[in-house]
């Protein structure tokens, strides 16, 4: 349609378009177009996991057929004694390799208890900071509670950001950590913003290098915003208490994130389909 009217195509000039469209399109390489979940905190508080809404959240997530998941950290709830935290890990693991989905994850608080913790997630999940590259889209995970050290990088991994996001080529960027970089109001002061310097010096790699967006959990609940351009997702509804009421964002779900071949990338909260 052009200023109000339509545009008649002959029959044989339209064939030659759709066979010239057809060409160019089977000659373009195939670029991503792919789906991958996001949720954390599925702690609980006797033997350490939710599994109430752990396992049923993970029925719902294989029915999207991610082609993976991001846990953005309290996988457990930790105990100092190394066995019985080891135990926790393992037992968590096992239940979501059910699921036949790979999965990522980045560190909690409540993950790092003693210091023989991080010893034990390096056993069975490898390193803690680290990035890999899907189809268009470059992945970061950032350890945002290291030992003895919690709520910052320091200037180490900080250092490590920067070059990893300097050599990046890819389109999309995503990172996650556990803890928020602004805090909606539940873990205000116990987050990345206790060192409000360090945080902002973060934010500004972020902005520098292009980050789409941020995901972390911390905060026991759905909460989605945007600072100087750079999108903030918090998902920490995979089996912890919520910190809110429903209507503020306290509700057991994950997030599901559809990227596009062109880079554009779209966010929908699944929430769990049944009350406990």
């Amino acid at each position: 349609m052009n200023n109000g009217q339509w545009t008649v195509i002959s029959r044989a000039r339209f064939l030659s378009l759709a066979l010239f469209l057809f060409i160019i399109l089977m000659a373009a390489p195939c670029l991503a177009d792919f789906r991958f979940v996001v949720m954390g905190d599925s702690r609980g508080r006797d033997d350490g996991i939710n599994t109430e809404v752990l396992e049923p959240l993970l029925e719902q997530v294989k029915s999207e057929e991610p082609e993976f998941i991001v846990f953005v950290g309290d996988l457990i709830t930790g105990t100092k004694h190394s066995d019985e935290h080891r135990d926790r890990l393992v037992r968590w693991k096992k239940i979501v390799e059910k699921y036949s989905i790979p999965v990522h994850i980045a560190v909690g608080n409540h993950e790092v208890t003693s210091e023989t913790s991080e010893d034990i997630l390096r056993s069975l999940f490898g390193e803690l900071t680290y990035s890999f590259d899907h189809d268009n889209a470059h992945f970061v995970i950032l350890d945002t509670d290291r030992y003895k050290d919690f709520h910052r990088l320091g200037q180490e991994q900080m250092e490590w950001l920067k070059k990893d996001l300097g050599e990046n080529k890819k389109d999309v960027i995503f990172v996650f950590g556990h803890e928020p970089a602004f805090p909606y109001k539940y873990h205000i002061g116990d987050s990345l913003d206790k060192y409000p310097s360090e945080r902002d010096e973060l934010w500004d790699i972020f902005k520098g290098h292009g980050v789409d967006a941020y995901f972390c959990g911390h905060e026991h609940l759905y909460n989605n915003s945007v600072h100087d351009g750079v999108s903030q997702i918090i998902t920490g509804g995979a089996g912890a208490r919520p910190h809110a009421s429903p209507e503020d964002g306290g509700f057991y779900h994950y997030i599901v994130v559809d990227v596009t071949d062109s880079g554009e990338y779209t966010i929908t909260v699944k929430r769990l389909n049944f009350l406990l």
